[in-house]
């Protein structure tokens, strides 16, 4: 009887290692100055890819996250606009939760209801909005309409919507 007992322990054991997630992933450094990806951001809890070598329409972007094996993770998708918006920095008006409405967390889609001047900064060759390094467009998953999605454009930290077959770069977002 009393093997029975160190039988499930073993084998519990072993089901709690072998099956208890990635190693990859809880190796993941945290974003910095370094820039290694994937990485990740220490604050929010999320895992961000490296930039994909190629501009995307939206529907290949959304295609490319949910097929991208990067670093031990394979559970990417492209990132909403507020999950988005967390790589913007030294813009107030446009970061997560600012004046600018535009956010899927609060349903605030609507171009016209949503967008305002808060939505970008002024481009300024000596400021760097992206917390990568980026510049230029990154889709969201957020849609606007039936046709568009929201992007941010990191040269001046520009939230903005536009019709999904036109391209832009690509992140990924894991939780």
């Amino acid at each position: 009887m009393k093997k029975i007992p160190l039988i499930f322990l073993l084998s519990a054991a072993f089901l709690l290692l072998s099956c208890g997630g990635s190693e990859a992933a809880a190796d993941i450094p945290e974003c910095s100055e370094k820039l290694l990806f994937p990485c990740t951001d220490a604050v929010r809890g999320f895992v961000w890819s490296e930039k994909a070598a190629h501009q995307k329409n939206w529907d290949e972007a959304v295609f490319y996250c949910e097929n991208l094996e990067e670093g031990g993770v394979n559970n990417w998708r492209l990132p909403n606009i507020d999950e988005l918006r967390t790589l913007i920095q030294d813009c107030y008006g446009t970061v997560t939760g600012s004046e600018c409405r535009v956010s899927e967390e609060a349903g605030c889609l609507s171009y016209d209801s949503c967008w305002s001047k808060f939505c970008y900064c002024e481009f300024d060759e000596e400021k760097e909005y992206s917390k990568f390094s980026d510049s230029g467009g990154f889709w969201s998953s957020s849609l606007s309409g039936t046709e568009g999605a929201w992007y941010i454009n990191f040269s001046d930290a520009k939230i903005l919507d536009d019709p999904k077959e036109n391209s832009y770069s690509v992140r990924c977002v894991s939780d």
